[in-house]
């Protein structure tokens, strides 16, 4: 082997050129040569600088290390580019649905306003045939009068208590006739027909009497107008409450038609004491008053606009277009700007602001409402579902669902937005067969709320009109009713569902109470009740009385010459706390 260390060889000249320095690191260069056929390896040993050799290692790595931040800083640019262009499209989206919000809301209002003027223009054609058909609607409603099984001083004499279908009064409400009323109780077109005008001529004689009252200063006299108001306001509810127009479009009409009454009562249970009516009193009935005559017009001149050829069963279709239905609608959104009133009543606006003591958890969205509304409407065969904003159910904020069913039905319902609890709901289909009996009736409401979780509910009162039974369930612990507590429900008897309820009372009043013994005994009680009753049942229930407040009483239910009466004893005091009778009317079974 030869040793190299001419300049001509390559690695020595590639020697030369990297040696630089005192600092030598030895490597080896090695070459093969051919020569005679024999392989030659020569290798050239030089000195290389290894200061050199590693800044050049080092100056490679940062060569490669910013290539890789280069390229993680191009990669970050792409992506945020990306985000950005999602971000414009879906702003770009957002623009385009407000605009067409935007312009559905404009031709809503266009559409909105043309109706307005077309009725607006009807009224002025039909001005002068008002005038000729008020004294046939006068004596229409004389005749309806003259044919109801109850009306005026019978109703009067019996009792001051609102038209009930289950202890309305006793109850702080009247059962399906409330200021939330079910809605669509009777789809019949002779029914619709006569509950309309009826209410019609009830409001006119509410603002008769009222006006009577003004110039009264006999309080005998004013008692006895004021026991009319309060039976002519009963008898308009439940007209009202047989019309089947959603609940919604006549909430403020039903709240004042029982405001009326329940003031009316409370004023009149002053006049018994022996008080008389205050100038601030006068002045809230001065401005009932107002309201009544505002709602009196607006009905005759809708009457007027009614021809022979109307068809009163369309009401049940609650079209949007429809003559009745609209003026509902617009008496909702302007008309009905009664005064505050504070008292001691059920309907008082000074017990507005109780909280409901049976509704508790977490805030549920709109989805979790709709899964809870299809877990229990599922068997109702429900499509469509969705939730039409949110409204107040007294004091409880709820959901407001509206589902299409077959054979065009609906389901409308209010889910509470806390806790996510079925405040009421309606199922709209015709119902006009009874395939099933009243105790049948009555397991079908029990299982229906215990699905709910309304547990440890009896029911207090049921009676059947036509094809549909109402039911009141009251809750029920150690024997002891609690009317306060209470669940109205409706059920189909041609399909065996139920078909509505309203559990309001229940979450605005439902808690765990600490009742102390009673005072007196069950027998002592008794002793108070009149000689002329025959008692059939006696315990003890928690009854409402006005303003938000309860009392313990005893329950005697008892009859009379075949009468049957509903008896209540204080069972602190063994005063008599209330009265009512079991009345057979064209609106059923009440008690009053």
């Amino acid at each position: 082997m030869k040793n190299k260390t001419d300049k001509n060889n390559p690695a020595v000249e590639k020697a030369e050129k990297i040696a630089n320095g005192q600092n030598f690191e030895t490597e080896v260069f090695t070459e093969f040569e051919k020569a005679d056929g024999v392989t030659v390896e020569n290798q050239t040993t030089v000195k290389v600088d290894g200061e050199k050799l590693k800044r050049k290692k080092r100056e490679k790595e940062r060569r490669q290390k910013s290539k890789e931040m280069q390229d993680k800083k191009e990669r970050l640019s792409a992506e945020k580019q990306a985000r950005i262009k999602l971000k414009a499209e879906k702003h770009a989206e957002k623009v385009k649905l407000k605009r067409a919000k935007a312009e559905r809301q404009a031709e809503l209002k266009k559409t909105k306003a043309e109706e307005k003027a077309y009725l607006k223009r009807i009224k002025a054609e039909q001005k002068h045939e008002h005038r000729q058909n008020k004294a046939e609607r006068r004596e229409r409603r004389r005749d309806n009068k003259r044919n109801r099984g109850i009306g005026g001083w019978l109703a009067a004499v019996i009792s001051l208590g609102c038209v009930t279908l289950v202890l309305g009064s006793l109850l702080a409400m009247s059962v399906f006739t409330d200021y939330m009323q079910f809605g669509k109780v009777n789809t019949n077109s002779a029914t619709s027909q006569r509950s309309f005008y009826d209410f019609v001529g009830y409001v006119d004689n509410i603002e008769t009497n009222m006006s009577k009252l003004f110039v009264s200063s006999d309080k005998e006299g004013q008692q006895k107008i004021l026991s009319e108001i309060a039976v002519q306001s009963s008898l308009a509810d439940s007209a009202l409450s047989e019309l089947p127009i959603m609940d919604e479009s006549k909430y403020k009409t039903s709240k004042y038609i029982n405001q009326v009454y329940d003031y009316a009562k409370y004023l009149n249970n002053r006049l018994i004491y022996g008080d008389s009516l205050t100038n601030e009193e006068i002045s809230t009935l001065k401005e009932l008053y107002r309201v009544n005559a505002n709602l009196k017009n607006i009905l005759s001149e809708l009457s007027a606009k009614i021809n022979q050829n109307y068809d009163f069963s369309a009401l049940s279709k609650n079209d949007a277009n429809d003559i009745i239905v609209s003026q509902f609608k617009d008496i909702e959104e302007s008309a009905m700007d009664y005064p505050e009133m504070i008292y001691d009543g059920p309907f008082s606006d000074g017990i507005q602001g109780k909280k409901p003591k049976a509704i508790e958890g977490e805030e549920i969205t709109e989805l979790k409402a709709i899964e809870i509304f299809n877990d229990i409407f599922g068997r109702y065969d429900v499509e469509d579902v969705e939730v039409e904003g949110m409204i107040e159910n007294g004091e409880i904020t709820c959901y407001n669902i509206n589902s299409k069913t077959e054979l065009n039905g609906e389901v409308y319902a209010q889910i509470s937005k806390i806790g996510g609890k079925l405040i009421m709901f309606n199922a709209y289909r015709d119902c006009t067969e009874q395939n099933y009996t009243e105790e049948q009736g009555v397991q079908i409401a029990t299982e229906f709320l215990s699905s709910l979780g309304l547990t440890e509910m009896s029911c207090v009162w049921t009676y059947t009109s036509g094809s549909t039974q109402f039911l009141n369930f009251a809750y029920e612990k150690d024997g002891i009713t609690y009317y306060p507590d209470l669940v109205k429900v409706k059920v189909c008897m041609q399909r065996g569902v139920v078909s509505g309820i309203d559990a309001d009372g229940y979450y605005m009043n439902h808690t765990q109470r600490d009742l102390s013994e009673p005072k007196y005994t069950l027998s002592q009680a008794e002793e108070k009740v009149s000689e002329e009753i025959e008692v059939r049942a006696k315990s003890l229930a928690v009854i409402p009385t006005g303003g938000g407040n309860e009392k313990l009483a005893y329950e005697f239910i008892g009859e009379s010459e075949g009468e049957t009466y509903y008896i209540y004893i204080d069972a602190n005091t063994l005063k008599e706390a209330d009265i009512f009778k079991v009345v057979n009317t064209e609106q059923g079974r009440l008690l009053i």
